[in-house]
């Protein structure tokens, strides 16, 4: 299956493209470590896939118009 056929099928069956299915599955994972964990933001980031804290932040805030610090605050609290 060329590269272009298997994109145009993905996206027909998932909905999105391959990058941003990943990209969205990232950004899942690491809202979850934020409000289940107390692993340093960077800690979180490599795990998610992300690979530092710096790009998790600038995809946060671009995503979210937050930073992960400030989600996870609401998240324990109660209010994201």
């Amino acid at each position: 299956m060329s590269e272009r056929t298997f994109l145009r099928r993905f996206r027909h069956q998932i909905g999105t493209t391959p990058s941003e299915y990943l990209l969205r599955a990232r950004l899942e994972r690491s809202c979850r470590l934020l409000a289940e964990c107390d692993l340093p933001v960077d800690k979180i980031a490599r795990r998610s896939g992300m690979g530092n804290g710096s790009q998790l932040a600038k995809l946060f805030r671009k995503r979210f118009k937050v930073s992960p610090t400030e989600f996870r605050r609401r998240a324990r609290t109660g209010s994201a």
